[in-house]
């Protein structure tokens, strides 16, 4: 990709920024999301993720992603509206979600084609249960993404690192013909610009930015799955499995205990992490939002780089997601019989 293109992703992130700064637009509220309420060292970040992502999506990939164009544009208004607390209804935004990926799996034709289990991909090839189940693929996704907004460069570090191993499997594959490499590097160009803001507090993704990139790579990353064999669907399982099993995670224990699974609340990993790290002291309080992240992006990069090299092993993948799974699992446990009495 040419630098240029670089620079001028980078005049617009910080030409946003001290705009929005300089009239006090879009400044987050987060005392209102739970989520997001824990470790803020600046009081008064500016939420300009969606509005940067969508801008770079309309005016810089080409008119074949209409679609997803639209629905950008449609998910940033969305974010928006939660963002500035004008829709406080979890229920109506869930359904407003639903609604338009609903839209875009439809007109655009994303579906997933297999999972490797015979009965399920027998299922699959119903188109109104494909279309359900790539629905609740990417609300799940979309969500996940959006709880783990709070800390600093998590999300944004995330899908970089999701982005990251795509572009490499592109430079050190003669098999796999990608597709969407344009679209894929403009986005990890545009995140690794974010972060360098991002991680230290002044600039946040949002709900209307976590809601776009979440989609967007969901999108290339199905998309790419349809196109190449050699691609298993579980390494797509394994780039994803943080934000959807965060999301996931938390519904299943909050049915289990009878909560509002609709309310936001204080007891995800990355929250319970950074209340030990506090609690022990180990890092100064101005650094330990960015420092959990840290911490937890690279604890998924060797499940990352492992992947990236057996992405056509599907048993070993699933073998490596599941232990991953029972590791978040092992330690959520643990830090909440810490913190029992407490919380």
């Amino acid at each position: 990709m040419d630098f240029s293109i670089f620079i001028i992703l980078f005049i617009i992130l910080f030409g946003l920024y001290f705009f929005l700064k300089k009239f006090n637009l879009l400044v987050d509220n987060v005392t209102f999301s739970e989520h997001k309420k824990i470790g803020i060292f600046n009081k008064s970040p500016i939420v300009l993720g969606g509005i940067y992502l969508t801008l770079i999506t309309i005016f810089f990939i080409s008119d074949t992603y209409f679609f997803l164009k639209v629905i950008c544009v449609l998910l940033l208004f969305l974010g928006y509206l939660s963002d500035r607390n004008y829709l406080l209804s979890p229920f109506l935004r869930f359904i407003l979600q639903i609604l338009i990926i609903l839209v875009f799996v439809f007109f655009d034709g994303i579906f997933i084609n297999t999972i490797s289990i015979d009965f399920f991909d027998n299922l699959l090839k119903l188109r109104f249960f494909n279309i359900f189940f790539t629905l609740f693929c990417l609300t799940i996704l979309m969500n996940g993404s959006n709880f783990l907004d709070g800390l600093n460069g998590l999300v944004t570090g995330y899908y970089i690192l999701v982005l990251g191993s795509i572009v490499f499997l592109n430079l050190n594959s003669n098999l796999i013909i990608f597709h969407h490499l344009e679209i894929t590097n403009l986005i990890l160009i545009s995140l690794l610009i974010f972060f360098t803001l991002n991680i230290f507090g002044k600039i946040y993704l949002g709900d209307s930015g976590s809601y776009i990139i979440s989609t967007i790579v969901g999108y290339i990353l199905i998309k790419e799955s349809q196109n190449n064999i050699f691609i298993s669907p579980y390494y797509i399982v394994v780039l994803l499995w943080y934000p959807a099993f965060e999301n996931l995670f938390s519904i299943i224990r909050r049915l289990s205990k009878k909560n509002n699974i609709s309310l936001a609340d204080k007891l995800h990993l990355h929250q319970l992490i950074y209340r030990y790290l506090k609690l022990k002291k180990i890092f100064k309080e101005k650094i330990l939002n960015t420092a959990t992240s840290f911490i937890i992006l690279v604890a998924n990069l060797p499940l990352f780089i492992f992947a990236t090299y057996n992405h056509s092993h599907t048993n070993t993948l699933v073998l490596m997601v599941l232990l991953y799974v029972v590791f978040y699992l092992l330690i959520y446990f643990y830090l909440m019989s810490l913190f029992r009495k407490i919380l």
